[in-house]
């Protein structure tokens, strides 16, 4: 993910994900409204319950490489994109 870049929120229906991340940092926004948030390094680790928003955001200096992983070998059928207003 670029460095400054964010991702469009989405929220996986029925499954939950797994992130590590490799390299740099990223903040992910989570939850109703995406009003919670936690800032993550390398090496760290976040798990996002299934039917949860959720929005990466690289606030590091240097584009930041992660590993996902999902509990539905189907997931793109799951995938649902929330809308940007949803982000205030």
């Amino acid at each position: 993910m670029p460095t400054g870049s964010r991702g469009r929120p989405p929220l996986h229906e029925g499954h939950e994900s797994a992130i590590f991340i490799q390299s740099d940092q990223v903040e992910v926004r989570h939850g109703q409204d995406l009003a919670e948030w936690v800032v993550l390094r390398a090496g760290d680790y976040i798990h996002i319950p299934a039917d949860t928003p959720h929005m990466p955001v690289n606030t590091g200096a240097e584009d930041m490489v992660c590993l996902v992983a999902q509990t539905d070998t189907t997931e793109q059928e799951g995938v649902r994109l929330l809308r940007p207003a949803s982000l205030a």
